[in-house]
């Protein structure tokens, strides 16, 4: 169980005592002086899988601006019979996010949110893997390449960042999509550069190839979902491999591509493949920021969870600005 503490004045210990009759949960309350000023201390007993939603009304019943003011909670450990019933009343919330949860996804995504030289290299061999697929037509080598690419640990650590109002983090997780495609796209056109000394790629486009020279409204409606789901299935523990192939089947192919046409010189190519995986990015960051957003995981302070919001919604914002000038952009040329 987690006890709370919250001290307080007088008119915001009335605003308390109503929030936790609400809650319908114990509590008890003692007077006491903390620097030279006549504060209340209020103590409650809840169950951890509650503590987030009633710790965010209490914020919103005190004045934390006060410096008398505070609400500070600590698991312990024991038995109560009045805590055990309110647990039992409170079951339904059973299903929110509890503070061990949010710090469960928040270390991991910020562990995931940077990658090594080894995940570089991964990125690398995805690329080659799927450059073959691409010229070969061969849809099981093309699978194999979304299997091998790590680029659901950074989106992820993006989406997390911006929710819990870390735009540093959040940039960091930025930079490295940005390296991994980099890092896709230059293995493709180096390795196109030497196969087309070789004699040894197709004179014109694929059927795979030309698949992801196609952009539009509908790829970024894809990619929108999938980014939703593919942070979703993380937080829902579903297997990271199946929500990651996903991820990369939207970045990885069309990567590959932008590669492949710029050093075959097959430049309508090129120039679709680029916009598709612009769409795709940005669609897959919407996605993935909505998903967090909708699940509500936000930080516990009521000013840090305000800052949050705000990063959010412009976040959300600058991505369907740019989302619609790409659409604009592709319209007109």
């Amino acid at each position: 169980m987690i006890e709370v503490n919250i001290r307080c004045d007088d008119v915001d210990a009335e605003r308390v005592r109503e929030t936790l009759k609400k809650w319908n949960v114990p509590f008890y309350e003692a007077r006491q002086s903390f620097n030279g000023v006549d504060v209340i201390l209020i103590t409650v007993l809840v169950p951890d899988f509650v503590i987030n939603d009633i710790v965010r009304d209490l914020v919103r019943a005190i004045d934390l601006r006060k410096g008398h003011s505070s609400i500070v909670w600590s698991s312990i450990s024991g038995k109560s019979v009045k805590y055990s019933s309110s647990a039992k009343n409170l079951e339904r919330f059973r299903g929110r996010w509890t503070i061990v949860d949010i710090e469960s996804l928040t270390e991991k995504a910020n562990s995931q949110a940077r990658v090594d030289p080894l995940q570089l290299t991964l990125g690398a061999v995805a690329s080659i893997v799927a450059l073959f697929g691409l010229v070969t037509d061969s849809i099981v080598m093309i699978i194999s390449a979304m299997l091998l690419s790590p680029i659901l640990g950074p989106l992820y650590g993006f989406s997390l960042n911006i929710v819990m109002g870390k735009g540093k983090d959040a940039v960091q997780a930025i930079l490295s999509i940005g390296k991994l495609l980099l890092v896709i796209f230059l293995s493709a056109f180096l390795s196109s550069l030497l196969l087309r000394f070789g004699s040894m790629m197709p004179g014109t486009p694929t059927h795979e190839i030309l698949l992801r020279a196609n952009s539009g409204v509908v790829y970024i409606l894809i990619a929108l979902v999938l980014g939703y789901a593919g942070v979703v299935a993380i937080v829902s523990r579903i297997p990271e491999i199946l929500a990651g192939v996903s991820i990369a089947a939207a970045l990885v192919p069309p990567t590959t591509v932008i590669g492949i046409s710029l050093a075959m010189g097959w430049w309508e190519v090129f120039w679709g493949s680029l916009v598709l995986t612009s769409e795709n990015v940005l669609g897959l960051l919407a996605g993935s920021v909505a998903a967090l957003y909708i699940l509500n995981v936000s930080p516990r302070s009521y000013y840090e969870k305000r800052a949050a919001k705000m990063y959010t919604k412009r976040t959300l914002g600058v991505l369907s600005i740019l989302m619609a000038a790409i659409l604009l952009l592709e319209l007109f040329s």
